[in-house]
């Protein structure tokens, strides 16, 4: 349903059969959706309301990897490179039917490339982009 158009006159019927709901969750993207399930579970009676079809925005547009927080390494954000591990690793144990570790290529440009400036970047931790060339040992 595009932005602009009006809430269907059946969709806010159905909500008025709802009106003692404990919680209205607005929004039926991941977030929405899963704290929907988790109360739901509990025996919460909760509501949820979405402006169009669910998980059809930034959770419809996700590229499905886990990745596990390697992408953190680069900068440095070490809190979120563990957070990411522990998250990955929880998936892998209780969703294996869904998550699957994938081999990665990464090009190497120069065997010994960022020997001396990724040492030098981590230890004053001066950001200056992404490196110019990966090496085989960083």
């Amino acid at each position: 349903m595009p932005a602009h158009s009006p809430v269907p006159r059946a969709s806010v019927q159905e909500l008025r059969k709802r009106p003692h709901a404990k919680v209205l969750i607005v929004g039926g993207g991941i977030n929405g959706v899963g704290t929907f399930r988790d109360l739901a579970l509990q025996g919460v009676d909760v509501a949820l309301v979405e402006r169009g079809d669910y998980c059809q925005g930034a959770s419809g547009a996700s590229s499905h990897m886990i990745h596990g927080g390697i992408r953190y390494l680069e900068n440095g954000e070490f809190r979120l490179v563990r957070e990411s591990v522990v998250e990955r690793n929880r998936l892998l144990r209780i969703a294996p039917h869904y998550v699957k570790p994938l081999q990665t290529t990464i090009p190497i440009f120069s065997t010994f490339s960022g020997v001396l400036s990724a040492p030098l970047r981590f230890l004053t931790h001066k950001q200056q982009g992404k490196p110019k060339e990966r090496g085989a040992f960083l």
